[in-house]
């Protein structure tokens, strides 16, 4: 088969670092210089270099994409961002000649990451994993920078096929657990390292489909959220869901303690107050058994801030948690409910975005039993420069705490093996 020659497998667009030089603040350090990476080919003649393309097989294709996935995942690291930055990414040319260099090393550090596990290549979930971060990978590498229409939709195509990846995960290290191929340990590990790094790869791909809206051009990131709006949304909708599968929803409170608007990812706050409110209405209905019983303990949503932190507290009188279990709601297999992951195949998801044009119908969202919504939840505060704390009274309730950081200016965290590794350009700085 013909496979161009052009720059399909070397590490550097010379557009995308002048791009990144002309976004960035003129202070900002200078481009690092990273070495080149030019797989060797068969021997290449005058009408090779004129067509610009070379004969190649279909193996010795595959082979040169797995080394650039192993470059690309040892050689460079992400690029740390923060809300304000992507805020300000609005021009859809410069983004995309962006996400041209930036995705492909956030998809290959995940298919890494999948490798790294003993044996991952015997569980199935595990194996469609990796091949939908492959095919990421090779799509990305495979697309020209000035198609913005292919762009878009193999963008739209990625997140459609990856919709159900909290499922495959989740089963797959659950599996692998089950067989003692990993500790607890090793699968908490390697969750928060691998849903965490999803986030920042959501975060670019919806933005770039956001501000390429024919009808609505905008920005994932809302720069003027209000969080209040978010709770009575997230409360409304766990309420459906409880009501869906006890008949009755205890009564929920939401108390505003003055404006707190700040700059955020709506849906990501959507699925954390949601995974809140749930678990108290879970906790009441369990606890009480009728509407009449828990008339006097309503759920309390409580949202404040000061100039530098929004808080978000919900209150409920579901009995709270042994204080034996207080460690354990933060793993990721921990729950008390039948894993969901075995009868359905997602949940209130975050990751969804509502520009996608996805027709898949998730269906009715389990109330409990991911064991992920409390985890996955701290991950998302974190990323952000949050934190996600719980407080439990047994035999009385539960309070949790949700501090997220209004300036949106604190970048994503690096891993320690990220520290030392080369960045491609630089992330455009927030205007």
């Amino acid at each position: 088969m013909s496979m161009p020659l052009l720059s399909r497998f070397q590490c550097g667009r010379v557009a995308a670092f002048r791009l990144l030089r002309q976004l960035s603040c003129p202070t900002a350090a200078p481009v690092r210089s990273i070495p080149s990476f030019t797989p060797s080919f068969p021997s290449i003649t005058s009408s090779h270099l004129a067509t610009g393309t070379i004969e190649v097989s279909k193996q010795r294709f595959e082979e040169l994409l797995e080394s650039e996935v192993v470059h690309f995942a040892r050689a460079l690291r992400p690029h740390p961002m923060t809300l304000q930055q992507i805020l300000h990414l609005r021009d859809a040319k410069s983004l995309r000649e962006f996400l041209l260099e930036e995705l492909p090393i956030r998809y290959a550090r995940r298919v890494q990451l999948i490798e790294s596990l003993p044996h991952w290549n015997e569980f199935p979930h595990m194996r469609v994993i990796r091949s939908l971060y492959f095919d990421a990978f090779r799509k990305l590498r495979a697309v020209p920078p000035d198609e913005e229409e292919r762009f878009r939709s193999m963008l739209q195509d990625i997140k459609r096929r990856n919709s159900n990846m909290l499922f495959h995960v989740m089963r797959g290290v659950r599996t692998m657990r089950a067989k003692n191929a990993l500790t607890e340990e090793q699968v908490n590990r390697f969750l928060d390292e691998f849903l965490t790094a999803r986030i920042g790869t959501d975060i670019l791909s919806s933005q770039y489909l956001a501000i390429t809206r024919p009808d609505s051009p905008t920005s994932v990131v809302s720069p003027d959220c209000d969080p209040v709006d978010v709770v009575r949304t997230a409360a409304g909708d766990a309420a459906t869901l409880c009501r869906h599968h006890y008949g009755w929803s205890p009564p929920i409170d939401i108390v505003d303690v003055g404006q707190v608007r700040f700059p955020f990812i709506k849906q990501y706050l959507n699925y954390i107050m949601f995974e809140l409110i749930k678990n108290s209405l879970r906790a009441v209905v369990e606890r009480y058994g009728s509407r009449e019983a828990a008339e006097a303990y309503p759920i309390r949503v409580v949202v404040c801030g000061d100039d530098a932190t929004i808080v978000l507290r919900v209150s409920d009188c579901g009995g709270g948690i042994p204080l034996d279990d207080m460690d354990q709601v933060w793993s990721y297999l921990y729950t008390t409910a039948k894993p969901a992951c075995e009868e359905v195949s997602s949940s209130n998801n975050a990751d969804s975005d509502e520009d996608d044009d996805s027709d898949d119908d998730r269906g009715i969202a389990p109330l409990a039993g991911f064991g992920c919504g409390l985890p996955l939840s701290r991950n998302y505060a974190s990323y952000v420069g949050g934190w996600l704390e719980l407080h439990s009274i047994p035999e009385y309730g539960t309070d949790t705490y949700l501090y997220l950081n209004r300036a949106g200016d604190v970048q994503e965290a690096m891993t320690d093996i990220d520290a030392h590794l080369p960045i491609r350009g630089s992330f455009p700085r927030a205007a």
